[in-house]
């Protein structure tokens, strides 16, 4: 039987080893790495969430790739109940460029909702996650299957070669043995760039986002999802929590844009007719996501190595899709 080593343990490298479980692949062993030291994780630090955005099939092959990963994650969610996943509304409204909105969003209708003024809003299914709860259940689900022999090792990979196996050495100095190896490290994967030189890892980058999260809020209304103007208002009752942000920024570290955050945050005080906490009592949260050329996602083999990433800002709605994809395809 073959042994499977995963780089990465968020969303992707989760899913993947949810999806194989399911699928009831036979692996004699699968081992996961994976290490918050080194690449800060962006899975726990994250929005989460999965709503189609304005997208229909049809238009790009991105497009039909995005629409089929909320679909299939939809299903996810109807027939498995997972935990940490809460059905919720997404309303998307725009007071500039109208037209362009209104061409992505042509059912959307001109409403007040809890907005100071009449703006035209566009409304969508869409799904909250709490990023914690549910990875943990992804994980759960697989360790509770007996015959899964899956083994969770917490430090960081810093060598792999290839021969007739792939040889795999942590940082402290063990060295390990496996049939095949899955990166799904999410930023991390571009330092493996020379281990696939002729793929999209090339012009991988990475991307950072931030936003204000603030706890204890004393809100009745149902938990739903705000984006106006390209700024986000995240409500989660169970958790009591609201989330206010995000940026985007081209760069590599973890220092987020103090003037652009506070801005985001007064331009959403100013437009909701909502008493929002004050801003100095929000803890700001940053992640590093991966953004590919185009911002396609990738899904490739080299060898014995498979890479999949550049999931940027579709994790949650893309990583079953694509973990479903590179079972059949490659293991």
């Amino acid at each position: 039987m073959t042994t499977l080593a995963i780089i990465g343990s968020g969303i992707a490298g989760r899913s993947l080893i949810y999806t194989l479980a399911k699928e009831e692949k036979s692996f004699e062993k699968i081992t996961v790495f994976y290490s918050d030291a080194f690449t800060f994780p962006c899975t726990i630090h994250s929005t989460a969430i999965v709503a189609p955005r304005g997208l229909s099939s049809g238009h790009s092959p991105l497009g039909d790739n995005l629409m089929a990963g909320f679909n299939e994650f939809s299903n996810h969610v109807e027939l498995e109940s997972p935990k940490g996943v809460e059905k919720i509304v997404q309303y998307t409204g725009a007071t500039e460029k109208l037209d362009m909105f209104k061409n992505r969003y042509p059912n959307g209708s001109v409403q007040k909702l809890f907005l100071k003024n009449e703006t035209y809003i566009a409304t969508e299914n869409a799904f909250l996650i709490d990023p914690t709860l549910y990875t943990d259940w992804l994980l759960s689900e697989t360790e509770s299957m007996e015959q899964y022999h899956l083994e969770l090792i917490q430090d960081l990979v810093i060598e792999v070669e290839e021969n007739e196996r792939v040889h795999i050495k942590t940082q402290d100095g063990r060295g390990h043995s496996f049939d095949k190896v899955v990166f799904a490290g999410g930023n991390y994967n571009r330092f493996w760039k020379d281990l696939a030189p002729t793929s999209k890892l090339k012009t991988s980058k990475p991307v950072q986002g931030s936003y204000f999260q603030f706890d204890l809020i004393q809100w009745e209304m149902d938990s739903f999802s705000l984006t106006l103007d390209g700024d986000n208002l995240i409500w989660n009752k169970p958790l009591k929590r609201l989330l206010i942000g995000s940026t985007t920024e081209d760069t590599g570290h973890l220092l987020p844009p103090m003037e652009e955050l506070k801005a985001i945050y007064q331009r959403i005080s100013n437009a909701v007719a909502l008493e929002l906490p004050p801003m100095d009592k929000g803890e700001i949260k940053v992640g590093l996501r991966e953004k590919a050329q185009k911002r396609e996602p990738y899904l490739f083999q080299e060898g014995h190595k498979i890479f999949i990433g550049g999931l940027y800002k579709n994790g949650y709605t893309l990583s079953l899709k694509m973990s479903k994809d590179l079972s059949r395809q490659f293991l």
